[in-house]
């Protein structure tokens, strides 16, 4: 009896030592432990630590990969309190063959950037690459007219670089001499895709008879709605407002007859729905009429989305390093038609991401959306979204970019019991912790009914 009572304890201590070892462990994340030089950038590419205040900075980083990584596994980066990110939009690191080492997310909660590997990693050699991202001065966190010393994450450790921010003295917003056309452009705050146009005419209370205004839409873009004019008298107050629902022509242009104007300006507005896939969009405006020249003003706005390469050597073998599928382009990637849909037929928009494993759907947060909406239309639940998103509440804004579904992609299983974990740890839905091997459990527990069945026929 005795025996059987110490066989059975010796069991149960196999047991929890074998559960214990196999419970799953959340993927490595190595933080910036690969990362070996940063610098920033001025808008002409040029490496540079003295700027305005109100200057976009260009964050380059260069990383290497000195030991065997694998598929799943992150590297997190923070950003400097001194910077605000410019795009929240995810984005992909790509080699010189179009293959996606690792997947990019910002996470603008926590104020960090993670980016996942693919398979490319567990197949190739002597990775290395870049990355890059655009910020602004948060300025909150900087002084001007001096060097403010920001520190950067590089090689487990943190790089100081001295960076000089100039304050900017200049008025804008008016101050000018008064003109007959301006123009600017500025990429949405709520959806990343588009661009808010503003046209303001007349400033300068010229009479003009017969007014008329030109726009010219560069490429790459979309009209997405009407065009506004608010008229204003002399001393800049609304008199009225009109929309205007324009068709662009062979030449991409529209124009709009304004009447005769004394002591009136008009400011005119529209958006317009980035393609993707280009860096600059430019539009033109004109005015003219039957007793001035026409005068003509060009406006460029750049798309700041993150990006970035890598690179790796092929490990060898009678076949080839797999290769992913082609991607889509960036997010966002489909142009809008220029007349608007059916708006009784609406289907979800998600761009896909393919990291190897998975395949990533993301979302863009429309007018009247609800978190348990969304979750809904993509038949999973709030929770799931919560936890993809890193979200601590329910509360989303429109044009927000959301993960809503994670589909694992095809792969041959073996149906026999493998006890033994996997020597390499993929990418699930988001890496979890907790998750404990059900295979030992239930070895466990036939052995534990065996020998209880012995030591109650032991008693009889």
């Amino acid at each position: 009896m005795k025996k059987t009572i110490y066989l059975l304890m010796g069991l149960l201590l196999l047991g929890v030592s074998l559960l214990g070892g196999h419970e799953a462990k959340a993927a490595t994340d190595y933080g910036s432990q690969f990362f070996t030089h940063v610098e920033l950038q001025n808008k002409n590419g040029v490496a540079s630590t003295d700027f305005k205040e109100n200057d976009r900075v260009k964050v380059v980083y260069n990383w290497d990969l000195t030991q065997v990584v694998h598929s799943g596994e992150t590297m997190t980066i923070p950003l400097p309190a001194q910077l605000k990110y410019v795009s929240f939009a995810p984005f992909l690191l790509k080699d010189t063959n179009g293959n996606t080492v690792a997947t990019a997310v910002v996470d603008p909660i926590n104020n960090k950037i993670i980016l996942t590997f693919t398979t490319f990693v567990d197949t190739h050699s002597d990775i290395k690459g870049s990355m890059f991202f655009y910020a602004d001065f948060n300025k909150n966190n900087i002084v001007t007219d001096q060097t403010n010393p920001i520190a950067f994450p590089v090689g487990g450790d943190f790089t100081t670089l001295g960076v000089m921010i100039h304050k900017v003295t200049s008025g804008g917003g008016g101050t000018g001499t008064p003109t007959v056309v301006f123009k600017q452009g500025r990429i949405d705050d709520k959806d990343s895709s588009l661009i808010n146009w503003t046209v303001t005419l007349n400033n300068a209370l010229v009479d003009i008879d017969n007014a008329y205004f030109t726009d010219i839409m560069g490429t790459g873009q979309t009209l997405t709605g009407p065009v506004k004019l608010k008229y204003r008298d002399a001393d800049k107050k609304e008199r009225y407002t009109r929309n205007e629902s324009v068709t662009l022509d062979a030449n991409r242009s529209f124009r709009l007859e304004l009447g005769d104007l004394q002591d009136t300006s008009i400011v005119v507005t529209y958006q317009t729905k980035m393609a993707g896939g280009q860096f600059s969009y430019k539009n033109t405006a004109k005015i003219g009429g039957t007793n001035i020249d026409e005068q003509t003003r060009n406006a460029t706005v750049n798309d700041y989305s993150g990006g970035g390469e890598g690179e790796g050597e092929g490990n060898g073998g009678n076949n080839p390093p797999p290769v992913d599928p082609p991607t889509p382009p960036e997010p966002p990637v489909t142009p809008e038609p220029e007349t608007d849909p059916d708006p009784l037929v609406v289907k979800p928009e998600v761009n896909t991401i393919i990291d190897g494993d998975n395949e990533i759907q993301i979302y863009v947060v429309k007018e009247g959306d609800t978190l348990p909406s969304i979750a809904k239309k993509f038949e999973t639940t709030t929770q799931q979204l919560k936890i993809w998103n890193n979200l601590t509440n329910d509360e989303i804004k429109v044009g927000q970019k959301l993960i809503v579904k994670v589909t694992p992609r095809k792969v041959a299983v073996k149906s026999e019991i493998n006890v033994s974990p996997s020597p390499t740890t993929t990418m699930k839905t988001l890496p979890q912790t907790g998750d404990a091997t059900s295979g030992v459990a239930e070895l466990i527990g036939v052995l534990l009914a065996l020998t209880s069945g012995a030591f109650l026929t032991r008693r009889k």
